[in-house]
């Protein structure tokens, strides 16, 4: 393959990827031959596609092409633990995972991947809770702050799950993590009619939008 027919294939992927066609992109990446290709950057986006395609393996065989171009590259450590996890491979997400902290001991994600982990594992409700709320002692988020308090909630914490769900809701104020934090909250105690009201119609889009 020349270098022209190389870059047409390429800016097809990058069409098709943006249209989020990760299946078709993925079949014109089976056309070329990446073991040519140092370009770092280029590979990890190719295992992303491959990885959104749910081709798992491809996916892992891009990104340690990666690796092997850039060996103290952590964000590609990190997806080579997200691939792993998706592949039910927990021996090897968890040496990733063990790599990626001794490579950036610093980086608030590594709670996200060992949450992944052991969420994959089976863990207990008390040891995913220990993971995320050391995470927002660190980072507070939207997604994980609602995902902290709906496991109070499947671990029968009921007052916890409540004061996560005002945090989460006075922190942020509106958006989709917003009105789930509603929904969870209105299992335990009845909203104000007005608050109850925008809820019920953020719902009522949500379901138009689906139709």
């Amino acid at each position: 393959m020349d270098k022209y027919e190389y870059n047409l294939k390429l800016d097809q992927i990058k069409a098709l990827s943006a249209e989020e066609g990760y299946m078709s992109a993925a079949e014109i990446a089976d056309s070329i031959n990446w073991n040519k290709i140092k370009n770092v950057n280029t590979l990890v986006k190719i295992g992303e596609i491959y990885e959104k395609a749910e081709r798992y393996q491809d996916a892992r065989d891009i990104l340690l092409m990666a690796y092997d171009r850039s060996p103290i590259g952590r964000m590609i450590i990190y997806r080579l633990a997200e691939v792993a996890i998706k592949m039910g491979d927990y021996d090897a997400a968890t040496e990733y995972y063990d790599e990626f902290v001794e490579i950036a001991p610093h980086d608030d994600m590594k709670y996200v991947l060992r949450y992944a982990i052991k969420k994959g594992q089976g863990a207990s409700f008390d040891e995913l809770i220990t993971i995320l709320e050391e995470y927002k002692d660190e980072e507070y988020t939207e997604e994980w702050a609602y995902e902290l308090a709906y496991l109070y909630h499947k671990a029968g914490k009921a007052d916890k799950c409540i004061d996560a769900c005002d945090e989460l809701i006075l922190w942020f104020g509106d958006g989709p993590y917003v009105e789930r934090a509603l929904e969870l909250k209105m299992l335990y105690q009845h909203l104000p009619r007005l608050r109850r009201k925008s809820t019920d119609d953020s719902r009522q889009r949500r379901k138009s939008r689906l139709r």
